[in-house]
Formats: structure tokens, C-alpha cells, sequence
């Protein structure tokens, strides 16, 4: 439970830092951001994985 707990987690913040950095522009940040959120969902999925396990 605490493992599909924690996936969901990740992925509404991988989600929210994606919608946000749309907002953002152009720039270091925009790829800062884009970059933090695409290596979130790698957790994410691991944590899915165990739970479905």
C-alpha cells in the first residue's frame, strides 16, 4: 500500500514540475526542471512496480 502510496506521489510531482516549467519559458530552468521531472518518474515506476509485486 505504502509503495503504489509513494509511486502516486511521484508522479503528481513529476506531473505538477511539467506543467509548471511550460509556464516558465525558455531557458536553464525549463531544462532543470524538465530533467528532475523525467528522472522522478524512474522511482516512480520502480515503486509501481513493487507494489504490483
Amino acid at each position: 500500500m505504502m509503495d503504489s502510496m509513494i509511486a502516486i506521489v511521484l508522479l503528481l510531482i513529476s506531473n505538477f514540475m511539467i506543467a509548471w516549467t511550460r509556464q516558465v519559458g525558455k531557458g536553464w530552468v525549463r531544462i532543470l526542471f524538465s530533467a528532475i521531472a523525467g528522472l522522478l518518474l524512474i522511482p516512480a515506476f520502480l515503486f509501481g512496480l513493487r507494489a504490483l509485486m
